[in-house]
């Protein structure tokens, strides 16, 4: 049992392997957040430790360029990556970069001759920097603290005097087990944050899920335009993917845009059973109540999912529950945005909305064609729709 406990804590953060590794992409993101503000806070503390002592004349300069220099490159490469959606790895490696970079940075405060005699430099502050540069697993962490304080140590046997040594010994000790305890502490409760907070986001993702599906089974009109109008926006997705002017969008997000597109008309479950399913086209007052859906349907996902940390994907799925209606001309409602003010995930969603409607049947209307359709889509460009997506779209269903 206390293998067991030992095992799950240097591992898995006190989570099964299971648990873990629903979150570990997230816990990475987190990780790769933190390593970023810990680089260009080390980085101005480099600069800042630079700038004194060259003003005041001293022989140490060249460890705290290292730093700022060290510091500041780490941080445009994670902003690169960041950008470029390379692979977890390269960005974990990067991490290890850092924490090896730290490490080159208290060598080199070591040897300075004016720290011979002085317990524990560089040590210290190693360790007090090292918790705020978070792996997601313990053990690794652990083991290369051991390491980087072994490497400590014998520099300073070779260099320091006895009593200076000994002094280093009982610091190193003593700050690598307080290091340890506290990168302990964040790391599980880290990990275990975002582990409850996965657990809300499913139950409330399931909640909307199940709204969605009510609202299709209530409105007897569009069948199956759950299904559809997804996997039209996961087509267009798959192209849009490819193209420059959308090849830096994450990951994250597109994966977001293709959940949250089955939301899009949620909420539709206020609107009375008389008006959803009128067979006939609506009057002029019943049709301003159909269009309350849009700003219902926002507000249903906000109320649903509010207090929730993980956010982005319930902010893409409330743009298009609200939002799949605006026009790029600005005559949609209901805000009437206009042009790129419009969410690029309702724009989207608009597309695929429209569409399914033209070549689908309705109890007031016919099915178009599949190039009727496309003719509408193409007249509707720069007016209705995004004039950049229309093309697209036409390509993702052909």
């Amino acid at each position: 049992m206390t293998w067991d406990i030992a095992w799950k804590f240097l591992f898995f953060c006190t989570l099964t392997r299971e648990e873990y590794e629903r979150v570990r992409s997230l816990v990475w993101i987190r990780n790769r957040r933190t390593l970023e503000i810990t680089s260009i806070l080390a980085a101005a503390m480099g600069a800042v430790f630079f700038a004194v002592n060259k003003l005041i004349h001293a022989q140490v300069w060249q460890p705290y360029l290292f730093l700022f220099c060290g510091s500041l490159l780490v941080y445009l490469l994670l902003k690169l990556m960041k950008r470029m959606e390379v692979r977890e790895w390269l960005s974990r490696l990067l991490c290890y970069a850092e924490m090896l970079m730290m490490c080159a940075y208290a060598g080199m405060l070591t040897i300075q001759p004016s720290n011979y005699a002085i317990p524990a430099t560089s040590i210290i502050v190693f360790i007090s920097l090292l918790p705020l540069t978070i792996d997601d697993r313990p053990l690794r962490m652990y083991v290369f603290m051991l390491i980087e304080s072994v490497g400590y140590l014998i520099v300073s046997w070779k260099m320091k005097s006895p009593q200076a040594f000994s002094l280093d010994v009982i610091n190193t000790a003593t700050f690598s087990v307080v290091g340890m305890v506290l990168y302990g502490v964040i790391c599980v409760r880290n990990v275990r944050e975002i582990y409850q907070g996965v657990k809300v986001e499913r139950i409330q993702q399931s909640i909307i899920s199940s709204l969605a599906a009510v609202v299709e089974e209530r409105d007897e009109n569009t069948g199956d335009h759950i299904q559809r109008t997804g996997d039209y926006v996961q087509r267009l997705i798959a192209i849009m993917k490819k193209k420059g002017k959308y090849g830096h969008i994450s990951q994250e997000y597109w994966n977001n845009v293709a959940l949250a597109a089955p939301m899009h008309d949620i909420g539709k479950i206020r609107i009375p059973d008389a008006i959803l399913n009128k067979p006939g086209r609506l009057t002029d007052e019943e049709y301003a109540i159909m269009k309350t859906h849009a700003a219902s349907g926002g507000e249903i996902i906000q109320r649903t999912m509010k207090d929730v940390e993980e956010e982005a994907y319930f902010t893409v799925a409330c743009n298009i529950a609200r939002h799949h209606h605006e026009r790029y001309d600005g005559k949609g409602y209901p805000d009437g945005l206009k042009g790129e003010d419009i969410p690029l995930e309702a724009r989207i969603m608009a597309l695929a909305d429209v569409y399914d409607a033209l070549v689908s049947q309705r109890v007031y209307k016919k099915a178009f064609p599949k190039e009727k359709a496309v003719e509408i889509l193409r007249e509707g460009s720069g007016t209705q729709f995004d004039p950049a997506l229309v093309p697209l779209f036409i390509d993702a269903i052909a």
